[in-house]
């Protein structure tokens, strides 16, 4: 009966394939073209749309208004701290499609109740628009 179990299980192990990494090429830096895509008012969604040696590339991301400021547009974080009140004023991106980027700080709009309404669309459009915060967004990587 061990024979029979050996025999089987040396079957079973032998036609089994191997797991191998898998890795995504995202063709995105600093010089990709973006055009901005309206995201609408207290969202925190966004989208941009990139061309990049001649393929079209839909980016998105999640926005965050938070107490964490930032010194300058493009500047990174891993983490953002949220105060629930009206510190969360700064404005920080984070594409999480076709990769996951660090937290981007996009834009100080003085009031917890402006970066409500409007840090998604800014995030969109400094994905188009402005080179500190795309570079800042194609580095570093992960899936």
């Amino acid at each position: 009966m061990k024979k029979h179990l050996l025999i089987a299980g040396l079957i079973c192990v032998a036609t089994i394939p191997p797991a191998f990494a898998v890795t995504k090429c995202v063709k995105l830096s600093s010089s990709t073209t973006c055009s901005y895509v309206y995201s609408g008012s207290y969202v925190v969604d966004w989208k941009s749309n990139c061309t990049t040696s001649g393929t079209s590339i839909a980016i998105s991301g999640i926005s965050q208004c938070s107490s964490t400021s930032g010194s300058s547009a493009g500047q990174t974080a891993t983490s953002l701290e949220i105060s629930g009140g009206t510190d969360d004023r700064y404005c920080w991106c984070k594409m999480t499609s076709p990769a996951v980027s660090s937290w981007v700080f996009s834009y100080d709009f003085g009031s917890a109740s402006n970066c409500a309404v409007s840090c998604a669309n800014n995030c969109a459009r400094d994905a188009a628009s402005n080179a500190s915060v795309r570079s800042a967004m194609f580095s570093n990587l992960s899936d």
